[in-house]
């Protein structure tokens, strides 16, 4: 069994992602180290998958949400956008973008906090990091590292 890895650090984070800012790794920094082993993302392996990840889509930690208006987004049954506007509202958001009604009302329902009233809270960097850790353990990920 792997041990668990020691706590996160602006070193590390800027190691691997060394387009990142000294500012936006010191605001996920924390909540990474509080979160991942919450999740259960804390094992060498899985963690440099999920920081790989994480980098991939937040484009080295500079967006905590989806550049584009969300509006390519409208209409898509597949993800809960039955409503006029759900597209734009449910954009990717998080360091793993969270997109669509469907999986807002998810994490809402997971987390205790409603993202449908206030979808914007997922770009802040506690609900950033949290919906990241929650989207990977939900889909089981550890299991694919």
């Amino acid at each position: 069994m792997e041990e668990r890895i020691m706590k996160i650090t602006n070193e590390f984070l800027k190691e691997v992602m060394p387009q990142s800012t000294e500012a936006n790794r010191q605001k996920y920094l924390d909540w990474l180290n509080y979160f991942m082993p919450k999740y259960g993302i804390d094992t060498d392996k899985e963690v440099a998958a999920f920081i790989a990840q994480i980098g991939h889509e937040s484009g080295q930690l500079k967006y905590s949400e989806e550049i584009a208006s969300g509006k390519a987004y409208e209409g898509r049954r597949d993800l809960g956008n039955t409503q006029q506007g759900d597209g734009v509202k449910f954009k990717g958001r998080g360091l793993i973008q969270i997109t669509g009604r469907f999986n807002y009302e998810k994490i809402s329902k997971d987390l205790k906090e409603d993202f449908i009233k206030n979808p914007a809270l997922l770009s802040t960097p506690k609900y950033a990091v949290q919906s990241a850790c929650w989207f990977w353990n939900k889909n089981k990920l550890n299991d694919l590292v």
